[in-house]
């Protein structure tokens, strides 16, 4: 679109073409990172979801006795992925794809229609599935938020009694329960990217997937209950918050294992100075991580940082990268166009 001779696009067009850019070249996101950049408000957290279709919805938080202060700590951990990926990154999709496809067959699914996961199938897919043919809900994108979270409870429950295996699944297992030969399931599902395993940790993939799910919409009720009214009431709600953060990060560490002993160091240390909570961000296996901190105790948090984590890991480090490495922010807006109202140039 034209707006006073300048190209105008809207926030939604804006992560579309971010997404659509990322697949051309072989990326394998589902476009969080971009609509985390576009679609934030200030003082807002931000509930996106891609099924059926892109959508965001801000959801500000209450108003609080004192600041909401997020601190950012770069590990210095680098994930190669090209050296990785095939025991990391790549793995994940592989073993989540492969739950989705033998919780189908075990619980007798008909049909488990593609969807835009990287390998066609995924566990969000088989969870509605699930519920559409053998609970006969018509439409599950359309059932509540309390009614999906029990469900999303359903699922747990029935991981743990269904893919009991806490060792993983070898191929030969993998390839009785879905009734195809091994070399079937190796090209179907193991040769879109390179991997690298002997067994299959479905348990503990599918398990974070679900339990995670659900600790977004526990946050989401967080925050759109009632504003805390006292001091004790703001300390109550940010201890909330900040053990869904703790939860997420043991769940990461413990079942997804895409945390690493470098980013598990930094969260116990904030921890341990006063955070309310602590997690990794993005994929994992090095980058940064997240903390809920009381804005009275970011210094304590950050001194704590310096002198147990970077000055030991890394003697030689300056005060400049340290400013890099730890930053203080709060919930901000996203990316946006602007308009120059006719003008050429700034």
């Amino acid at each position: 679109m034209k707006a006073n001779g300048v190209d105008k696009v809207d926030k939604k067009e804006l992560v579309e073409v971010a997404i659509t850019s990322e697949r051309a070249v072989g990326v394998n996101s589902g476009g969080m990172d971009q609509s985390a950049s576009v679609f934030p408000v200030q003082g807002s957290a931000l509930y996106v979801s891609f099924v059926p279709e892109l959508s965001a919805e801000n959801i500000a938080f209450p108003e609080m006795k004192s600041p909401l202060v997020f601190v950012i700590a770069q590990s210095f951990v680098a994930a190669d992925k090209h050296v990785t990926a095939p025991v990391c990154y790549n793995l994940r999709v592989v073993e989540v794809t492969l739950a989705a496809l033998v919780l189908a067959k075990i619980l007798r699914l008909k049909t488990l229609p593609p969807d835009a996961g990287p390998l066609g199938v995924s566990l969000r897919g088989f969870h509605d599935a699930y519920f559409q043919e053998i609970e006969s809900i018509e439409n599950n994108h359309t059932v509540s938020k309390a009614d999906f979270q029990d469900q999303l409870q359903s699922l747990v429950e029935k991981v743990d009694q269904y893919l009991p295996q806490e060792e993983g699944y070898t191929r030969q297992q993998l390839s009785e329960i879905l009734g195809m030969s091994i070399a079937e399931m190796e090209q179907k599902y193991m040769t879109k990217f390179p991997i690298r395993a002997e067994r299959f940790k479905l348990r503990q993939r599918a398990m974070h997937v679900f339990s995670e799910a659900i600790r977004v919409l526990r946050f989401n009720e967080l925050l759109h209950s009632d504003p805390p009214k006292t001091e004790a009431e703001n300390t109550e709600f940010l201890k909330a918050c900040g053990a869904l953060m703790n939860e997420t990060q043991e769940s990461c560490r413990d079942l997804f294992q895409n945390s690493c002993p470098e980013l598990d160091e930094l969260c116990e240390l904030a921890r341990s100075a006063g955070a309310y909570g602590s997690r990794l961000t993005g994929a994992g296996w090095g980058g940064c991580s997240v903390h809920l901190v009381p804005e009275h105790k970011v210094e304590s948090v950050r001194r704590k940082w310096v002198d147990r984590y970077y000055r030991r890991k890394f003697p030689d480090i300056t005060e400049e990268r340290l400013r890099e490495a730890i930053v203080v922010s709060k919930p901000g807006s996203g990316s946006c166009v602007f308009e120059l109202g006719g003008r050429e140039s700034i």
